[in-house]
């Protein structure tokens, strides 16, 4: 005859099998995707129609139920991803941020040893993103602005990301002590604000001026810090 003690732990094992079978984790596979992997796909299209909105049609247009269209979602998906459309813009603030930065770091790459060809490769790789790339450029450099209040501390460590790099790009050509940290900080911040105003405008005016005349508008600006720094 068996105990209650056994029939009682036979109890616990079922229900507890029962809810990892359960569990996301576990849960059948459609497609060949498991329920986690389906989670993280409706959440990039999230993404996505929301980045692709924001930057098109302004924060303050964009709606759930445009978002989910859109995506080809409905609302209960976007809630399973988002608290709100504010979570949302933080999230794809974020991640063209961090887009654009690899992009400039990868194209710079192959230059870190010779000033001007790094100065070139970084601006050609800008502008192209942002040619390429029309909605995240609104949204990082046009609609960002108007939103700085719902982005919050984002917006600010988003610019010092830029102003870091231009920072972490100098040093290595400096001579001798070469200018303190706070004056290339400083120099840093008016190049990259030069660089968001100008795309601002070149976004604008949708995109009339060519890339070269951008460029080379820049690396004299460039040329004249560098003189200034020795470099």
């Amino acid at each position: 005859m068996v105990s209650n003690k056994v029939l009682r732990r036979n109890e616990i094992t079922n229900v507890t099998k029962q809810k990892v079978d359960e569990s996301p984790r576990n849960a059948r596979k459609y497609g060949g995707k498991d329920a986690l992997a389906r989670q993280k796909e409706r959440k990039d299209k999230l993404l996505a129609a929301g980045i692709k909105l924001i930057g098109r049609e302004g924060f303050a247009a964009t709606s759930i139920d445009a978002i989910c269209a859109e995506a080809g979602l409905t609302k209960r998906y976007f809630y399973e991803s988002y608290e709100s459309t504010n979570v949302l813009l933080l999230e794809a603030y974020q991640a063209v941020i961090v887009e654009l930065l690899v992009s400039i770091q990868q194209a710079t790459q192959p230059y870190l040893n010779d000033a001007k060809a790094l100065v070139h490769a970084g601006l050609l790789q800008t502008f192209t993103f942002v040619a390429n790339n029309p909605d995240k450029a609104r949204l990082i450099m046009i609609e960002a602005m108007s939103v700085r209040g719902q982005l919050g501390h984002l917006y600010g460590k988003g610019y010092g990301h830029f102003v870091g790099l231009l920072v972490a790009f100098t040093k290595p050509f400096l001579k001798g002590e070469g200018a303190s940290d706070v004056m290339l900080t400083v120099m840093a911040k008016a190049m990259v604000g030069s660089l968001i105003h100008l795309c601002q405008g070149w976004i604008a005016t949708d995109f009339k001026q060519p890339i070269n005349e951008l460029v080379q508008g820049m690396e004299i600006i460039f040329a004249g810090m560098a003189k200034e720094l020795g470099i």
